[in-house]
């Protein structure tokens, strides 16, 4: 039981520093505020427009036939640009993503639980700093009484 403890001790150590990240550079990317940016809206690299250097993603007519390729992998065949595809199940992951549910705008709520996720694994990370240091402490005692 002993091991298994700190076997789950030092897991969340180390994945609680991704979800610390997670969890801010979420939170930047839904408040673009928070970063000084005019709430520019943010594009995956794509192709680049003829009208402008923008960068734009491809419009679904570029994809071609459901064997077609990007570089070394598939084509995405899912909703095109224009589409949301609200109805799917990428649509739906995408809207909560995005801080929506169906046509209602929930973005306090992602806000809400961004927050909660930086402040619980910041207490994760302290408490778990604070019980390594009293098992230093405890096998710092033991070993002058063993020897």
């Amino acid at each position: 039981m002993k091991r298994t403890r700190q076997l789950h001790l030092w897991i969340g150590l180390i994945c609680s520093v991704f979800i610390l990240f997670e969890s801010i550079t979420g939170l930047l990317l839904s408040e673009k505020w928070l970063i000084g940016s005019g709430g520019t809206d943010m594009r995956p690299p794509g192709a680049i427009s003829q009208s402008s250097n923008s960068i734009t993603p491809p419009a679904a007519g570029d994809q071609g036939t459901a064997g077609a390729r990007q570089g070394n992998r598939p084509a995405f065949n899912g909703p095109g640009p224009d589409q949301d595809g609200a109805n799917s199940l990428t649509g739906i992951i995408k809207g909560l993503h995005e801080g929506r549910i169906g046509n209602t705008n929930v973005n306090w709520l992602v806000d809400i639980a961004a927050i909660s996720m930086i402040f619980l694994t910041i207490t994760g990370i302290i408490l778990s700093i604070k019980t390594l240091r009293a098992q230093g402490i405890q096998r710092k005692k033991r070993r002058p009484l063993e020897a």
